[in-house]
């Protein structure tokens, strides 16, 4: 379901997610490297570049509200 998602929704995922781990050495590393970005689904190292490794998206997703529950 990520394919649908607009990159403000996933900075959104990306901030309320439990399980967000930078994909860095620290959160200093990605912030100097995706300073515009900061914390997002992109920016986690669970983040494929098109899903979530851990299949953590969806859960947070339903919860904000923005994917319906199947």
């Amino acid at each position: 379901m990520s394919e649908t998602l607009t990159q403000e929704q996933l900075k959104l995922i990306g901030e309320n997610c439990s399980q967000y781990k930078p994909a860095g050495q620290g959160i200093t590393a990605v912030m100097g490297i995706n300073e515009d970005e900061g914390i997002s689904c992109n920016t986690c190292r669970y983040w494929s570049g098109s899903e979530c490794v851990i299949d953590v998206l969806d859960n947070v997703a339903v919860n904000l509200g923005i994917l319906p529950e199947e």
